[in-house]
């Protein structure tokens, strides 16, 4: 068995376990194909894609001004068009949540500029200021922000429009922002490499078997 097969034989095995998190190993894996599976789906292409962006419950819910955030999995920036895309990654259909979801939806009307100056507010109060710095690097990076060396910023880009996107095991309610794992198994088996084929032949196990089922 090589090493590669070893890997998803136990995301295979282990994604059965009541504690194992099966998203928060599989997501890496996810990435590497990210850019042509929002393709597919959008017809854009990506310039950038940053993991776990950080969104302030504050800035989307009025009612509670805290700087506490969620997390998006990815927020991708499109190179040919004023579009940003947050995607979700669910491994378990029934882990979807209606407030998950409506923070979504609550971040996609407050726009980006809400959204880059709740990153801001973050950073203001957080004791975590180098990784936040590498995340202000990153967003300058893709031309979101002008970061300075006094470590403020300014937003330079603001009229973006924000699409939503989940992937998930299966689309039970068939709406269109959703992207299958057996959509993403026909995308990657493609390229015909060992990861390449064993990870699509994991993703159809993990559509036509729920975890817990075998």
């Amino acid at each position: 068995m090589t090493h590669t097969n070893a890997i998803f034989a136990n995301l295979d095995m282990w994604r059965n376990l009541p504690a194992y998190q099966l998203e928060r190993r599989a997501d890496i894996f996810f990435s590497i194909y990210l850019p042509e599976i929002l393709f597919y789906k959008f017809g854009v292409n990506i310039e950038g894609i940053i993991p776990e962006f950080p969104i302030r419950v504050g800035t989307i819910d009025h009612d509670i001004d805290i700087n506490k955030s969620f997390k998006v999995d990815y927020l991708a920036k499109a190179s040919d068009s004023k579009t940003i895309i947050l995607i979700e990654l669910k491994t378990d259909v029934s882990s979807r949540r209606d407030k998950q979801d409506w923070y979504l939806d609550r971040a996609k009307q407050v726009g980006l500029v809400e959204l880059l100056d709740g990153v801001r507010k973050i950073y203001k109060a957080t004791n975590s200021k180098k990784k936040y710095e590498f995340l202000l690097g990153m967003l300058q990076n893709l031309e979101f922000i002008a970061f300075d060396k006094n470590k403020s910023f300014e937003i330079t880009q603001a009229d973006y429009d924000i699409k939503i996107a989940y992937i998930q095991p299966n689309n039970p309610k068939g709406q269109e922002n959703v992207i299958t794992f057996q959509e993403i198994s026909e995308i990657i088996e493609r390229h015909g490499d060992e990861l390449s084929l064993r990870f699509s032949k994991s993703l159809l196990k993990w559509a036509e078997t729920k975890a817990g089922e075998q």
